[in-house]
């Protein structure tokens, strides 16, 4: 059997989702709630309030009707029996209304609860394991060996570029990598290569600045990427400018005018086949011949490896 809280109406066999005499919410449950004394005060504070307007609205109800029936004629008493009726059927759509943003508010007060046991949990949490946990995971890191780069045939020192390229200076790396390959063939004093130059360069050092360069820009720039870009244009160098972000439609781009950051189109740098103007050489070569055989000379060097 079933009671209604508010007006004591009893439901024996089955019960409707709202009283039918005072249109009470018949299926709220609190059974999460148990323990929540809050909860329960605020339902037991409700329940009364809604007990208390149960017995004012009866009490008016036979009060009117005594007054209506004694002093009013038929025609009248029929006119305040309707008015009543409309009123009640108002008062129980109000009365559901309510019920729904009741059920509403238990929903909110369900996940501040649910919220408020995360928290909990979260402070139960020991911080000196979190800051172990996180120490060791450092020391880990730091652990780990940093793969070393080929060396020198000609006794070149790599650690200003090692230092530029770790440093992120894009621009100040590319700079020097045009001056390791000047130093390397001797050709400082000239400011360009010559063909036998390119054809000669010591495998170990080429393989060195491509090493250097694909590490510390995690694959994004490098002569082997170059290559890569290479080989799907078929060779075609105006192509191949637009791929690694050299030349823009028609417009060949100066040197001041690359990007030299990470956001960088892939294979963008290092720059070692012209230093003023995308389309132009160096030397007495043009940059396609001069870059056509650097990558001849870096496929012999991968090979004998």
């Amino acid at each position: 059997m079933v009671l209604c809280p508010v007006c004591g109406t009893e439901y024996i066999d089955t019960f409707p989702e709202f009283c039918s005499v005072c249109s009470w919410d018949l299926t709220s449950d609190t059974t999460f709630f148990a323990t929540a004394e809050i909860y329960q005060r605020k339902e037991e504070a409700k329940l009364n309030w809604a007990r208390q307007m149960w017995q004012i609205v009866q009490d008016q109800k036979n009060q009117n009707s005594e007054n209506n029936t004694i002093s009013l004629p038929f025609g009248q008493v029929d006119e305040v029996n309707h008015n009543q009726n409309f009123n009640g059927d108002l008062k129980r759509q109000l009365d559901k209304l309510q019920a729904q943003l009741d059920r509403a508010a238990m929903e909110r007060f369900q996940l501040h609860s649910q919220l408020e046991w995360v928290l909990y949990r979260l402070e139960q949490l020991n911080p000196e394991i979190l800051t172990d946990t996180l120490y060791r995971i450092e020391e880990n890191l730091n652990a780990m060996a940093t793969p070393e780069a080929p060396m020198s045939e000609v006794g070149i020192d790599y650690n200003p570029l090692i230092n530029l390229l770790a440093a992120g200076k894009w621009r100040k790396a590319d700079e020097l990598t045009w001056e390791l390959l000047l130093e390397v063939t001797l050709r400082e004093d000239e400011g360009w290569l010559q063909l036998i130059d390119i054809e000669n360069f010591p495998c170990t050092d080429l393989l060195t600045i491509d090493w250097l360069w694909e590490y510390y820009s995690n694959g994004l720039f490098g002569l082997n990427v170059q290559q890569r870009i290479w080989e799907s244009v078929s060779g075609e160098y105006g192509d191949f400018c637009d791929r690694v972000g050299w030349r823009n439609g028609e417009s060949w781009k100066y040197y001041d005018e690359l990007s030299f950051n990470l956001q960088a189109l892939e294979g963008h740098l290092p720059v070692i086949i012209w230093r003023r103007r995308a389309c132009y050489g160096v030397g007495k070569m043009i940059a396609p011949e001069t870059f056509l055989a650097f990558i001849s000379r870096l496929t012999i060097c991968n090979s004998s490896r």
